[in-house]
């Protein structure tokens, strides 16, 4: 894609909008003033006439300061001279207009330009003299570390807003929140690991909500980030042979090596088991699939081995099974899910953990979907949408307005609603 002639649309756009800056007006005219942009911006300005919701009398008082732009004045236009009219003329034979000429052209089509734009200042007036005060436009901001708690005594405990400290004690369990907001648990039992004899485990959840995400040490040291909508439901000591967890939504995992007790994760179906490794799991409802990528260790789903930088896609899963062992391949679980191993993207695949939006191909309603666990929103879609492709990184801690008028520009239109509701339109 030329990324000016998307860049002088985009300008356009804020302008017929009405929310273009002073230095996107003066950006707007230092590219007209250049004469090589015309043909984009009488395109978009055709559009944007035939779309206008004037009277008939405005569309023809401007409408022939358009044509004069789309189709300049035929006496201007280059032409042959015959050698008869060139002796009488004094004009030489030649194909191209001369200097005065071009420049004539250039000065009346770029007053056509400053008319039409002074006309359209005038349809907007026009078009809203019933509204005397403009709509304030709907800032969203972006999602940050918000989390609850729910202990195993059913109490629920505000993480953004509790104090730094111990929040519980369960069992022979202390539960912190550290100073960088992140919560861990320390052991106080004897055997440094939290229990006392044949003590029922405990079990805690941390939820995020949509707009949040949260960081959690488990009372083995592994090290588990949460993204938004997600949660994690793990014991306040791990006993036994085994270390097990249950999560929804998308979560990425720092294990910490226990050699006698593998690490365990249920998600979606699907239970995940290693050693120590750095692995992402990504399990939302409202996707259409389960994605599982190995950025460090070893780990195999239902057989298939994935090794580092590659990721398991299962589809159609009711239930699937991870083993410390097996073949790389693909074909379908033991569940009747169909699964493929494939060379992933590490990086894009934490992308959100690292505070970044990480695109490839991605068509509107994957972009959306994640805007919306993050911005808290509801995207609801009108009309036929053309489809669109998104290739890119852009910041999480951007507002959703600084994101959207990034998309703007490969011609993704929307509008903000109060109540967090975003509309996708043509």
């Amino acid at each position: 894609m030329n990324t000016t002639n998307s860049r002088i649309i985009y300008l356009w756009q804020q302008f017929s909008a009405r929310q273009a800056t002073r230095a996107e007006l003066d950006e707007l005219m230092e590219l007209l003033s250049s004469g090589s942009h015309d043909e984009e911006s009488r395109q978009y300005l055709q559009q944007l006439l035939a779309a206008t919701p004037a009277g008939e009398e405005d569309r023809a008082r401007w409408e022939p300061i358009l044509q004069s732009i789309l189709h300049p004045v035929r006496t201007l236009e280059p032409h042959s001279v015959g050698a008869g009219e060139a002796s009488r003329s004094g004009a030489s034979v030649t194909g191209s207009p001369s200097p005065v000429r071009r420049w004539v052209r250039r000065a009346m089509a770029a007053a056509a330009v400053v008319l039409l734009l002074v006309g359209l200042f005038q349809l907007w007036r026009t078009s809203r003299t019933e509204v005397s005060v403009q709509a304030p436009v709907v800032i969203v901001a972006p999602g940050g570390n918000r989390a609850v708690l729910t202990l195993a005594s059913g109490q629920k405990i505000l993480l953004d807003s509790a104090a730094t400290g111990v929040l519980a004690e369960q069992g022979n369990t202390h539960v912190q929140k550290l100073g960088d907001g992140k919560i861990a648990y320390e052991a106080g039992g004897r055997g440094g690991d939290g229990t006392r004899g044949a003590v029922a485990p405990l079990y805690n959840t941390l939820t995020t909500p949509r707009g949040g995400q949260y960081q959690l040490t488990l009372p083995d040291g592994t090290k588990v980030w949460l993204n938004a909508a997600s949660s994690i439901t793990y014991p306040t000591a791990f006993t036994g042979n085994s270390r097990t967890v249950e999560m929804t939504g998308e979560a990425y995992f720092e294990v910490a090596h226990d050699k006698k007790r593998p690490f365990t994760v249920k998600a979606g179906g699907q239970t995940i088991q290693d050693i120590g490794t750095h692995f992402n799991v990504n399990v939302y409802a409202d996707e259409p699939a389960q994605v599982t990528t190995l950025l460090e260790g070893a780990v195999s789903v239902d057989g298939h081995r994935l090794r580092p930088g590659e990721r398991a896609t299962v589809t159609g899963a009711t239930g699937t099974r991870t083993t410390a062992s097996g073949t790389t391949g693909s074909g379908t679980t033991g569940s009747g899910g169909n699964i493929q191993i494939t060379q992933g993207d590490p990086d894009q695949a934490v992308a959100w953990k690292n505070g970044l939006f990480n695109f490839t191909d991605a068509g509107v309603e994957t972009v959306m979907r994640q805007l919306s666990r993050w911005y808290n929103v509801d995207v609801t879609y009108e009309g036929n949408i053309p489809p669109r492709q998104f290739t890119g990184m852009i910041g999480r801690s951007l507002t959703l307005n600084q994101v959207l008028a990034g998309l703007t520009k490969e011609r993704v239109h929307y509008q903000i609603e109060k109540g967090n509701r975003l509309i996708i339109t043509p």
